[in-house]
């Protein structure tokens, strides 16, 4: 069997990201489940503290600090600030009406 040529060959992220037009490939949005990741920073949390008291290894210690810090800038690249604000349960911030906005007259 001959081998495919590469015009044959389709890249499956960039097939599902193109439209019917097959024109240039758009980002392709990933669900995130806010409340399953709150879960897992909070598992993170509880075995980056608990870690030291069992005598785990340093570098387990480490990974799972650094584990938990990596995940609100990862939430934050996917969802920007109000994504991190829900991470953490806070109220969402509060936008200024028309009356309240300063204006700059220079």
């Amino acid at each position: 069997m001959p081998a495919q040529s590469d015009h044959h060959r389709t890249d499956p992220i960039r097939t599902a990201a193109r439209g019917p037009e097959h024109g240039p490939a758009t980002p392709v949005g990933i669900p995130v489940s806010i409340s399953r990741t709150r879960i897992k920073l909070v598992a993170l949390a509880l075995l980056a503290a608990a870690a030291p008291v069992v005598d785990t290894p340093e570098w387990l210690t480490v990974a799972l600090t650094l584990m938990c810090l990596a995940v609100p800038p990862a939430v934050a690249a996917l969802g920007g600030a109000d994504l991190v604000r829900e991470l953490f349960l806070l109220p969402p911030r509060p936008i200024p009406s028309a009356s309240t906005r300063k204006d700059d007259h220079l």
